[in-house]
């Protein structure tokens, strides 16, 4: 049974907030009521704020919820976070299941750190739990500083614009969502205490051996002691990449409406040829933006920050062989991609898996 206090018996600051989230979901999430969600707890404080805030407006938003908690088995406490995070939901009335992640043996097979293999494992089963509960989306808890966070990440990893710009708030693609993108950590642990909801701190946070903590504990309070709106700075910045990711998008979708590109199939590999009149008629920044399309579309995923800074300088390369007229040149980027050029055309291919073969008859909708 929900126990938490309504959102008019909230103190002001407290009430401001869950107004502020739920203008949030409703403006720029775009969330119809009637929603169906997955919560992903992980029994901290921004996960559980999340699921507080959400079941408060639950009511005004007719909000469907359920959780999942996942156990990655790296800390001696992992169970009583999960301990706490079936706690929680129990009293808040929320259906929660709790799964376990191999992600010491994920990180050994797939040769990947423990933190990307443990990100890919929780997102995997979280995906599996939407399914099952034919919920519209997964609901995260990252916040204003997470997204500072991130635009750093993204920076040290070489993305370009707009991804610089930070997480997306909504993800069609991966049904993912971040109804607290725009809150402050403090304003959460303030919401909790006040109604009366423990969290668990989580040790790894701290450690130095994740690049994400590194940039937490040691970049960032320099920046922020430079600039302390800092925070707000990059909320406004991540405006500005949804504005320029629109614009290109249409852009391009323009371009390719008048001179689409070809698919094809070469020894084997799927192949999307963008031709001669699509790319003279580009500026180079726009064509920059149509290799990345194509390049995330081979790769069969939204976003393309994995060897980031090896895929600008390649795809920087590969725009000056064009504007040269260096015809039978190839280059290689990361994810098994080719791309060449021959007659003023280029050539992008990829040995792609099974699953990932269908994706290419959904052109430009990543």
């Amino acid at each position: 049974m929900n126990s938490l206090p309504e959102l008019r018996s909230l103190l002001p600051a407290s009430a401001r907030l869950c107004l502020a989230v739920e203008r949030f979901c409703l403006r720029r999430l775009k969330l119809p009521r009637g929603t169906r969600l997955v919560l992903a707890l992980s029994g901290g404080a921004d996960s559980t704020a999340l699921a507080c805030i959400l079941r408060i407006l639950s009511p005004r938003l007719r909000l469907d919820l359920f959780a999942l908690t996942v156990n990655h088995g790296l800390r001696p406490e992992a169970d009583a976070d999960a301990r706490c995070a079936r706690d929680l939901c129990a009293r808040l009335g929320i259906p929660c299941v709790q799964r376990h992640a191999d992600v010491t043996g994920l990180a050994a097979g797939k040769g990947w750190g423990l933190e990307e293999a443990g990100r890919h494992a929780r997102y995997a089963l979280l995906e599996e739990e939407r399914r099952a509960r034919q919920a519209d989306f997964v609901a995260l808890g990252h916040h204003n500083e997470d997204l500072s966070e991130d635009v750093l990440l993204r920076l040290t990893r070489g993305t370009g614009w707009p991804a610089l710009g930070g997480m997306a708030a909504r993800d069609d693609t991966r049904r993912l969502l971040r109804p607290l993108l725009f809150t402050w950590p403090q304003a959460l642990r303030e919401l909790l205490r006040q109604c009366g909801i423990a969290w668990r701190e989580d040790a790894s946070n701290d450690s130095p051996a994740f690049t994400r903590n590194r940039l937490r504990h040691n970049v960032l309070p320099l920046l922020r002691a430079e600039n302390p709106s800092l925070d707000r700075s990059m909320a406004a910045l991540w405006q500005l990449a949804q504005w320029d990711a629109d614009y290109w998008e249409k852009t391009l979708s323009e371009a390719l409406a008048a001179h689409p590109w070809q698919e094809e199939e070469h020894d084997g590999r799927p192949c999307l040829i963008l031709p001669r009149a699509l790319l003279a008629a580009l500026h180079p920044a726009a064509r920059l933006r149509l290799y990345l399309k194509v390049v995330r579309l081979l790769l069969g995923r939204a976003t393309g920050d994995s060897g980031g800074q090896a895929r600008s300088r390649t795809l920087l390369d590969l725009d000056a062989a064009l504007r040269e007229g260096r015809g039978n040149t190839r280059f290689q980027l990361p994810g098994g991609i080719e791309a060449g050029l021959k007659g003023g055309a280029m050539r992008f291919s990829r040995t792609l898996v099974s699953h990932e073969v269908g994706s290419l008859n959904a052109q430009g909708k990543i």
